[in-house]
């Protein structure tokens, strides 16, 4: 009996990755497709729904002409995605506009006009708050950044898109749509557009609820868990694609819920840091809380029949080091035949290892595009504070290592607090294949860190093995973990642990003394 596989593709806000994988985890190969993220003025940020599909399209025929893989041996496709784009499309499934980013953020104004409107309390209007928390277990924030608010700053500013529009979809939605046909979205996708009942695990969306935000029901998909199939694969998707015509679709999760199937800490009350595009801390739990004020909580995970996905969702992590890499190095092609390494993170590596830790008291904020947990501020932004003339580039780059991994920590606590406290944590993203980036986590969370193999393939990894599981290869949902591996584990360096202390009382109170400031400068750009 030959081998059976599934192919993954995990859909970033950069590129789309295909993975073949087999049905217990092992990679076999992956491809990827970059694509373009626009950002027409401040706080705008979009993409083309056509660009994910044709990646798609491009890297499931390369990834399976790479591997030679027969067709008929791929049982499954699952996706795991960007959360929180939203994609209008008409009667014929094609988009209507350019899909609006889960990063955007010009709709804050508009959620405190329309939704959190008087009488306040820390921002959010309390009858309304206690409806969303009432029947979705949480609620949408002050950032702009939810589904909600793209949907009304569209009624409000391009009202003949919207009367257009015959469904509203995260990006995942779009793709399984032209694969299958059918208008499907996960339940992990619909808990954070915050208008489905999630009481008793009921998973739908509640009438209600979209009355007081303006939203038409009959506008939103169908929903349907994690694990099940959403469709088979259509004769046009297969001759696209590669796959075989009646391949079944997982319906798949968004890139947390997914990332955290693949950091193998899947039992109540582990938790895992994510460091990709954006990130943040995580973990399955058996009960439902919430903490507003950090925007820390609960949402669905892939497995809504036991697990809620506890997460503390930081929007720009791994994207920093983008900026580093476009911003602050210059010549990289010189530098990558200097240090003759392959890619320009090897050589922020070497580059970090030049300086030493607490990067000579220079503190870097990574709140480029505003932060969700643990500030829940939209108007927040990147800073380096106390740089002097002695320091260079090297000392910029490690405090921007730290200071990703000082928000990281404040995460952390933030989840603890909400929940228990825990031993290690695993790690998982493109930024845990930094073993140095590991190290600095260690030091400055105070807890070992658990480097996951392949971490950067996490998210692939996981709903592929969440198909297994729904396709019958895997007994039952916790045994996806046993087919995770840890590759290193990175212990807290004791020597650091005062310096680190210090530094990171510092970058909190770099916060405490400037959120006034940042309103005032950013506000006015919205």
């Amino acid at each position: 009996m030959s081998e059976k596989f599934i192919l993954a593709h995990d859909m970033g806000t950069s590129s789309n990755k295909a993975m073949l994988v087999t049905v217990y985890g092992e990679i076999i190969d992956s491809t990827k497709k970059e694509y373009q993220l626009y950002v027409p003025k401040p706080g705008f940020a979009e993409q083309e729904p056509y660009d994910w599909w044709d990646a798609v399209c491009e890297t499931s025929l390369a990834v399976i002409e790479k591997t030679k893989v027969n067709p008929q041996d791929i049982v499954g496709v699952a996706f795991s995605s960007q959360m929180q784009g939203l994609v209008l499309v008409d009667k014929d499934g094609k988009p209507l506009r350019r899909a609006i980013s889960w990063v955007d953020t010009r709709a804050g104004d508009i959620m405190r006009d329309r939704i959190w409107t008087q009488p306040r309390i820390m921002g959010y209007n309390i009858f309304r708050l206690i409806k969303f928390l009432t029947i979705t277990g949480g609620s949408p924030g002050l950032a702009g950044k939810d589904i909600i608010g793209k949907i009304l700053w569209l009624e409000k500013h391009e009202p003949e898109i919207c009367a257009a529009t015959y469904k509203y979809l995260d990006p995942k939605d779009f793709i399984i749509y032209l694969l299958t046909g059918n208008y499907v979205k996960s339940t992990d996708l619909a808990v954070v557009w915050w208008l489905m009942d999630t009481r008793h695990r009921r998973n739908c969306w509640n009438k209600r609820l979209c009355k007081m935000a303006g939203i038409d029901i009959n506008k939103l998909p169908e929903v349907k868990e994690s694990g099940a199939i959403a469709g088979t694969i259509t004769e046009e998707a297969a001759r696209l694609t590669g796959l075989l015509p009646g391949t079944p679709v997982i319906t798949g999760a968004g890139d947390i819920s997914a990332s955290a199937l693949g950091s193998g800490a899947i039992e109540n009350g582990q938790l895992h840091v994510r460091i990709g595009t954006s990130g943040g801390v995580a973990g399955h739990f058996t009960k439902r809380k919430i903490d507003l004020a950090h925007y820390a909580g609960c949402i669905g995970s892939a497995f809504p029949q036991k697990y809620y996905l506890g997460i503390g969702t930081q929007d720009t992590m791994g994207i920093c080091l983008e900026w580093v890499k476009q911003k602050v190095i210059y010549h990289s092609e010189k530098l990558r035949e200097e240090h003759k390494v392959d890619k320009i993170y090897q050589i922020l590596d070497i580059l970090v290892q030049r300086v030493k830790p607490g990067a000579d008291g220079l503190i870097f904020t990574p709140w480029l595009a505003g932060e969700r947990c643990p500030l829940n501020d939209d108007t927040l932004r990147g800073g380096l504070y106390n740089l002097g003339l002695s320091q260079t580039r090297d000392h910029i780059i490690r405090a921007v290592f730290e200071g990703i991994a000082m928000n990281a920590r404040w995460a952390m606590e933030t989840m603890e607090k909400l929940f228990k406290p825990v031993q290690t944590l695993n790690i998982v993203g493109g930024g845990a294949m930094s073993e140095v980036w590991c190290q600095i986590m260690a030091d400055v969370m105070n807890r070992p860190i658990n480097q996951v193999s392949d971490p950067q393939q996490a998210a692939g990894r996981g709903v592929a093995l969440l198909a297994s599981w729904s396709l019958g290869y895997i007994k039952t949902f916790e045994d996806i973990a046993k087919y995770i591996k840890i590759r290193k584990t990175f212990y807290p360096n004791p020597e650091n642990r005062q310096l680190y202390d210090r530094q990171f009382k510092a970058f909190k109170m770099l916060y405490k003394q400037n959120r006034k400031w940042y309103a005032m400068m950013n506000s006015q750009n919205k």
